[in-house]
């Protein structure tokens, strides 16, 4: 019989490599496509028009010097943008999708060993990888550029968690056991230098631990190494969140100050209920979840609100009791609303829901998902498998479609406003989008549909103004830079009137509205660049006069 050991051994590798390579498959059909996508919305501002991703990668520390121009917040997200800039000599979209796609494999592959370890199942650890490969909730992290920040956070955090999970598994203060918190520690700070929300990675690291100590015995003595290696590594990505994201800690602590949104708890309820909504149901997704696409609550507890919260306590309290038997579902049901409470509002900023948010909290869900296959797999075999394959392969088919949205910004924002026609948000871009290319009056009309809906849009206001301008309509420029100012009286607004005024040839009042805007901000340069260029044009003219005379 011993010769059979080995001969097991080398089946179960080459069926966990089949899983492997059947997984990666799975992501190249459904995002395989976006290798042929252009960029996309913020992708101007953080890929194309940011100087930092140009630079050669020997200026990797200069992304910690927060007085560097262009964007470098988020480190290690920018750094990768400057890889993909040295990989492609240049901005290739082809080569930023295509890395996206490579991260999201990456982590679909950590999630598959994760699974297949707190599982224990190699056919419930290849279907909570396909569903996290394949959820249409995920896909605008890994259709979009700027999406990258939720996928590289996502597979940092899953690499922590995976070594994390090593860990607490054995047995003494061996190499090994060092090397597994070393790498924990290392892939919790790569997480965290992506995207901000790895903070919440102790309190999923110390699910995973009480998991895996229940299954000992109920009775077994506490692992008080474990638990002084789990607050160092709280202490020390703290550290980290302070050193890398310090000014921004401040900003939040400033809005927390300013107030919420909108009434809470129901805002925060709210937000949860929608993102478990769309994890469950991912049928109309869409990029624009502010108001009035998506509106706010209007009092402390609603129906929505009081949903959501019964929902999300049964979700608690279940996870909760399978947690304390050992389940790794009860760490996936907590996994979610935990990974989703940097994002839900407690802590106010303008991006209300964003789908690429859930990217790591589906990851939860899916160990979930596995876990239930496992178990009912036992009874029925083949009934769970057909209706895991029918589940997976509605999801891809949901997933294509939604990552072929983010094809460009004329595919995404028309896409926004057939699903939500009230969507301001959607009006200005696919305006902007319009406006770049071109059709002037098309912009002219979604625009002016934006600003009946929110006469007191800046935005709006300002990208009207342009377009007004640019079709040769300096009065209508005016009076829309003037309601701005009306608005919002202040430097920016005021040097906006300015120069319409300047393109429309009233530099009179166009030095009058400069002035107002030193006086809201002397060191105000485009202020101070309009009134020199009037000077200039001032002494041009005298000189010309002086000549004619003589």
């Amino acid at each position: 019989m011993a010769p059979h050991g080995p001969s097991r051994a080398r089946l179960g590798t080459g069926w966990r490599h089949a899983g492997a390579l059947s997984l990666l498959a799975l992501v190249g059909a459904v995002y395989g496509g976006s290798l042929a996508h252009d960029f996309a919305f913020d992708d101007w501002q953080l890929v194309i028009d940011n100087e930092v991703v140009t630079w050669p990668l020997s200026r990797a520390l200069d992304l910690f010097d927060p007085s560097s121009p262009g964007i470098s917040y988020r480190p290690v997200r920018m750094f990768s943008y400057m890889v993909d800039h040295a990989i492609g000599r240049g901005l290739d979209p082809w080569v930023f999708h295509a890395t996206n796609l490579a991260y999201h494999a990456a982590a679909v592959l950590v999630l598959y060993a994760l699974a297949w370890q707190t599982i224990g199942s190699g056919t419930a650890a290849w279907f909570t990888a396909a569903l996290f490969a394949v959820h249409p909730l995920g896909s605008e992290a890994v259709a979009y550029v700027a999406g990258r920040r939720d996928v590289l956070a996502g597979l940092f955090s899953l690499l922590a968690l995976l070594s994390w999970w090593s860990f607490c598994g054995r047995a003494g203060h061996g190499a090994v056991r060092v090397a597994a918190l070393v790498g924990s520690l290392v892939a919790a700070v790569l997480a965290l230098g992506s995207k901000e929300n790895a903070v919440v990675l102790p309190a999923l690291a110390l699910l995973l631990f009480v998991v895996r100590a229940r299954r000992r015995s109920p009775s077994s003595p506490v692992a008080w190494g474990t638990w002084a290696a789990l607050l160092a590594s709280a202490v020390a990505l703290g550290v980290v969140v302070d050193l890398v994201y310090g000014q921004r800690v401040g900003e939040a602590v400033a809005r927390l100050r300013s107030g919420p949104l909108a009434p809470q708890p129901a805002l925060s309820l709210r937000v949860l209920g929608q993102y478990g909504w769309l994890s469950v149901w991912p049928l109309h997704l869409y990029a624009d979840y502010r108001p009035p696409s998506w509106p706010l609550p209007t009092t402390a507890l609603d129906p929505p609100a009081i949903l959501s919260g019964v929902v999300l306590g049964s979700m608690l309290m279940l996870g909760g009791l399978l947690v304390w038997r050992g389940r790794i579902a009860g760490a996936g049901l907590l996994w979610f609303p935990l990974a989703l409470l940097p994002v839900a509002q407690i802590v106010p900023y303008r991006e209300v829901v964003a789908e690429h948010n859930a990217y790591l909290p589906l990851a939860g869900l899916a160990l979930v998902a596995g876990e239930a296959v496992a178990l009912l797999g036992r009874r029925w075999p083949r009934g769970v498998l057909a209706l895991g394959l029918v589940v997976v392969g509605l999801l891809a088919a949901r997933a294509h479609a939604r990552a072929a949205v983010w094809a460009d910004d004329e595919t995404l924002w028309s896409a926004t406003l057939e699903e939500r026609p009230e969507s301001v948000r959607a009006k200005l871009n696919l305006a902007v989008t319009r406006a770049r290319s071109g059709r002037l009056e098309d912009a002219r009309l979604l625009l002016e549909r934006a600003r009946r809906q929110v006469p007191a849009n800046l935005d709006v206001l300002f990208t009207l103004a342009s377009v007004y301008g640019r079709l040769g309509d300096d009065h209508a420029a005016i009076v829309a830079a003037e309601r701005a100012v009306e608005v919002e009286p202040g430097a920016r607004t005021l040097t906006f009137l300015a120069w319409a005024n300047v393109a429309a040839g009233s530099e009179a009042a166009a030095r009058q509205a400069f002035q107002r805007a030193l006086g809201y901000d002397p060191r105000n340069r485009d202020a101070r660049r309009g009134l020199a260029e009037l000077r200039e044009r001032d002494r041009q003219r005298r000189h010309l006069r002086y000549g004619r005379s003589r």
